[in-house]
């Protein structure tokens, strides 16, 4: 039989992290990380590879090399499925966990998704769960120096998004909360940025994509209005952040970064997005920043409500010539009950 290299076993011995570690944040049975290390096993699943070095923050390009040393081809979407299974396995327990760019903070999302409980999030826009794919593909994302790695990089990117968001409608099933606190000010901003007259001169048809994307979130508040509550402030935050599983015994913290500016060069390949903690005293700093947002509703207009909120979209909109837009996307998710979006 032929002996392969033992490359993944010496990238976990030197990580720093331990094999419960490792196990944790990758969803790799620690049975199966032991029996790795101690030689046991010759040539490691092609999607055990990959799970442990996408938690590592290896790029696309440094793992299609690792797998070249065990025989294996590229990674492609056929071998994402497996990957996805393995992160929905994964736990974040005693530790700051960073996350950089965009596909390990997409992971991650979707992982924190799976836990399931009440999600707090504290943001200068509605949940980037409720854009629509085609919206979230025009982010800008690190370029990998592998051609065929950044192809597998958007394919992969699409894949988790989707992912992300079939958790998010099974745990609206299940009849989770979520509360979402936004400064008016930066709302008002992130909104004439987005569909004001720039955009609408730059690109019509990204600007549609955001009509769908804001119906989305008042489609959700005003169809659950005792679950989805999105709550305008007076208060402009220090932070963007997202609190997992609130109500429950172990609530997850995520403080997100915000990325004013995107530069194409390659020190942005590995540029820090976020830190996920379990921290207690962390855990109440945050809290604190939730009840310091709730203090200070807009209660003025009543945008705070379901209707108020949706009145206030709705006159974005209508200041900026667009209500038409927004009035008939909005209308194509009330038409029908139930959870969907564009």
């Amino acid at each position: 039989m032929r002996k392969f290299s033992e490359t993944l076993s010496s990238i976990i011995e030197s990580s720093g992290l331990n094999l419960n570690q490792i196990s944790k944040v990758s969803g790799i049975s620690n049975a199966y990380l032991t029996k790795l290390v101690k030689g046991h096993i010759n040539k490691p699943g092609k999607d055990k590879i990959a799970s442990v070095l996408l938690a590592l923050n290896y790029s696309l390009t440094d793992i299609n090399t690792i797998l070249a040393d065990y025989d294996y081809m590229p990674l492609n979407r056929h071998d994402i499925p497996e990957i996805l299974n393995n992160n929905r396995r994964r736990k974040f327990e005693g530790r700051i966990l960073p996350q950089f760019d965009n596909i390990y903070f997409e992971l991650l999302m979707a992982a924190l998704e799976n836990l399931g409980g009440t999600k707090i999030l504290v943001k200068h826009r509605p949940s980037g769960i409720f854009l629509p794919s085609d919206l979230y593909m025009m982010k800008e994302f690190p370029t990998e120096s592998d051609r065929e790695a950044d192809h597998f990089f958007r394919t992969f990117t699409r894949e988790v998004v989707a992912e992300r968001k079939a958790l998010f409608l099974e745990n609206c099933e299940r009849g989770y909360r979520y509360e979402t606190y936004m400064c008016r000010e930066c709302l008002e901003d992130s909104l004439e940025r987005n569909i004001g007259p720039n955009a609408q001169h730059t690109d019509s048809h990204k600007v549609d994509l955001y009509a769908k994307f804001y119906a989305n979130a008042v489609a959700a508040t005003l169809k659950a209005p005792d679950q989805h509550f999105h709550r305008i402030v007076n208060r402009c935050p220090y932070f963007q952040f997202q609190i997992q599983d609130a109500d429950g015994d172990t609530p997850k913290v995520s403080f997100t970064a915000m990325r004013r500016h995107d530069y194409d060069k390659a020190c942005d390949q590995f540029t820090l997005e976020s830190f996920l903690s379990d921290d207690t005293a962390i855990l109440t700093l945050f809290k604190n920043e939730v009840a310091h947002g709730l203090a200070v509703l807009d209660r003025s207009s009543g945008c705070h409500t379901p209707k108020g909120f949706h009145a206030f979209i709705r006159g974005r909109f209508d200041a900026f010539g667009l209500a038409d837009r927004f009035d008939m996307a909005l209308a194509m998710l009330m038409a029908s009950p139930g959870f969907h979006f564009h």
